[in-house]
């Protein structure tokens, strides 16, 4: 099986210094991308069935999930830049149906295997184990003393956390906000804490409402249950919510009527396409981002345990900081003077001046 191969600044055909092109920048592999394409279609060295093979291990059959679909589009994107053959086998929503599937992976004789979810944190090891020539990449749910084949993606989730907390106090009116989970989750609390220190950075009296959590069978997915606690939140006089629930965000906004005047600050992908008026802004994270990161490094010769990105690769943003704002619909950026504090405070972040524990 040949090598996976390496884009180097030359391959890219870079203008930009050669530290610069070595140094991960916000998302600048979107602007390689076109050129890697150009020369994987005037440089063939081989044909397809003879590139290493990476393969996304789904933990559900496909669905709407965008973390998942950026999965996805991550392996996809990275196995056009790197010249890798790429795949995605779904699996069933079982125990066996991910290890059958992880088993198939190793069988088709992947370069790179990627897998997203906790769901594979308990199988993941002993296959690694087994198959000690295959990379494994796990996004977000390190496993303990891991197979030495195994890296961990992990993000930096606080850094955009505590963004969003200096958003909500200071689009605040009443000076009370909150945050609206999914679960708690030692992750989340982390982010919480982010979340109510940013706040209190930009106006320390602020008051910050205990968090409220979803929780239940689905937390994800319970959109009345989020609902029901952001009227709750609502009736103690919060105007600002972060709603961190992922799939159940929608309750969150569908509480947020015109007489409440409340707004939200979104998850995971730009939501306020999703509830027009109501959304201040997002916290995004990028998992294509991290994946296409993660499997450069691991073509360089990386052999790390874990990756950590935050807002310095851009794999974690603001939507209203991003370079497509003007089109996302984002209630925030009607307030020019607070995206300037905003940004202000994402460069001390990203350049090291600013510490987010």
């Amino acid at each position: 099986m040949p090598p996976i191969r390496r884009l180097s600044c030359a391959d890219a055909g870079s203008a930009m210094p050669e530290q610069e092109c070595r140094t991960p920048r916000i998302r600048w592999w979107l602007l390689l991308l076109p050129l890697a394409l150009l020369l994987a279609s005037v440089s063939v060295i081989g044909s397809a069935a003879e590139l290493p093979k990476i393969i996304y291990v789904r933990p559900v059959p496909n669905n709407d999930d965008v973390l998942l679909q950026q999965g996805s589009s991550g392996v996809s994107n990275a196995a056009k830049l790197y010249r890798l053959q790429a795949s995605t086998l779904e699996s069933q929503p079982t125990r066996a149906g991910r290890q059958q599937q992880l088993d198939n992976a190793v069988q088709q004789g992947a370069a790179i295997v990627v897998v997203m979810g906790i769901e594979f944190k308990e199988i993941l090891d002993k296959v690694a184990r087994q198959a000690p020539q295959i990379r494994f990449l796990i996004l977000e749910h390190c496993i303990d003393n891991a197979a030495s084949n195994i890296t961990c993606i992990t993000f930096r989730e606080n850094e955009a956390s505590y963004l969003a907390g200096m958003q909500a106090a200071l689009a605040s009116g009443s000076g009370k906000i909150g945050l609206i989970g999914a679960s708690n989750t030692a992750l989340r609390q982390k982010n919480g804490i982010a979340f109510a220190n940013g706040a209190r950075a930009a106006k320390p009296t602020i008051t910050v409402h205990e968090p409220l959590w979803v929780e239940g069978p689905q937390p994800f997915n319970d959109p009345p249950r989020a609902e029901a606690l952001t009227k709750t939140m609502l009736g103690d006089g919060v105007d600002v919510i972060w709603a961190a629930a992922a799939g159940s965000n929608s309750g969150v906004f569908k509480a947020l009527t015109p007489q409440s005047r409340a707004k939200a600050i979104g998850s995971g992908v730009n939501q306020c396409i999703q509830a027009p008026g109501r959304v201040l802004d997002n916290v995004e994270v990028h998992a294509d981002t991290a994946i296409i990161l993660a499997v450069g490094l691991l073509a360089n010769g990386s052999t790390a345990p874990r990756f950590d990105f935050g807002l310095k690769e851009g794999a974690v943003a603001l939507t209203a900081l991003g370079l497509d704002a003007a089109y996302s619909e984002c209630e925030i950026l009607r307030q020019r003077p607070l995206l300037l504090k905003l940004r202000e405070t994402s460069s001390a972040i990203v350049s090291g001046k600013l510490k987010i524990d």
